[in-house]
């Protein structure tokens, strides 16, 4: 048998887009203090490509920000938060805001996007928990492992924790194979741009970048840009744009190898998965796991003959 890896990168062409699948506005979330026609100038004035506005509980209308901001993809969605926080993002929302979790999971379809919101807000806290998860009939696509808004200096004030990547560990050590985003979970102006994600996309449609997010065809980030990812039979290669420390991560979270630099390079065997992450000046960077996966070899001459 020969080991090789199912990359998520590998795949048609595309281009890289920036943007967030967590943003609320002062029209549709109490929690939310800036409007979303202002929320939308500060991320096209970034160079943002598409933003998905989730408020709790309703899919705000979005007609008339679409108009006045062309240079913006925008998708639909919300925040399902009756209990347990969970993202639905898509070119359209269905109607299941009002809809039990487990049923709107189970009735979310292919063309949306399912994502776990801030698991681990506080220490030792047990929000969202692998059992929890595995309780749903149906499962997300992925969790947030960097969640911008508990972030700010007001919340970490509070003890509270932006980065949850020891829960994504315990996820994909079980077997559970859960992509990783990074957003801002933008509320008020302290929030704005401390995380998103670089979607690899066919298209710049709403669509294109669905489909890609819900495939692995990203990393998050906090700043911290990639320049170039290659892979061959376990064989990875990563270039930053600018230097940072970066380490191969292995299940339980186990470091296999870490160095200093932009060039990183790492050769995985026996890992039933391995992961990417880096650090620097520029901010945090989170690649998306490569799974190991069995071939068969090729059958002998005599096992062709049956």
């Amino acid at each position: 048998m020969d080991a090789e890896f199912h990359n998520p990168y590998r795949g048609p062409r595309g281009q890289w887009l920036r943007g967030v699948f967590h943003c609320h506005c002062k029209e549709g979330s109490v929690c939310g203090s800036v409007p979303l026609a202002e929320a939308a100038r500060l991320y096209r004035d970034i160079g943002a490509d598409f933003l998905a506005v989730t408020d709790h509980n309703r899919v705000t209308e979005l007609g008339a920000v679409e108009a006045a901001t062309p240079e913006l993809v925008f998708l639909q969605g919300f925040e399902h938060s009756q209990g347990l926080d969970l993202l639905f993002v898509g070119p359209s929302a269905a109607p299941l805001t009002g809809v039990p979790l487990r049923e709107a999971l189970a009735q979310s379809g292919p063309d949306m996007l399912t994502l776990v919101c801030h698991p681990r807000p506080n220490k030792d806290d047990d929000y969202w928990s692998r059992r929890k998860i595995l309780a749903f009939d149906a499962r997300p696509d992925g969790i947030e492992i960097f969640n911008g808004h508990y972030g700010t200096e007001r919340l970490r004030a509070r003890g509270c924790l932006p980065q949850y990547t020891d829960f994504w560990d315990e996820l994909l050590t079980g077997g559970d194979r859960l992509w990783g985003f990074a957003n801002d979970d933008f509320h008020d102006v302290a929030d704005f741009n401390n995380a998103f994600n670089m979607v690899w996309a066919e298209a710049r449609t709403a669509e294109a970048i669905v489909r890609a997010a819900k495939s692995g065809r990203f990393y998050a980030t906090t700043g911290l840009l990639l320049k170039e990812f290659t892979e061959d039979r376990g064989c990875i290669a990563i270039t930053l744009e600018t230097g940072a420390v970066g380490r191969f991560v292995g299940p339980r979270g186990v470091i296999r190898a870490q160095a200093e630099g932009r060039h990183f390079d790492y050769t995985a065997t026996d890992e039933a998965y391995v992961r990417f992450e880096a650090e620097g000046e520029a901010g945090k960077l989170f690649l998306q796991p490569l799974f190991r996966r069995l071939q068969r070899a090729a059958p002998s001459p005599r096992e062709r003959s049956l």
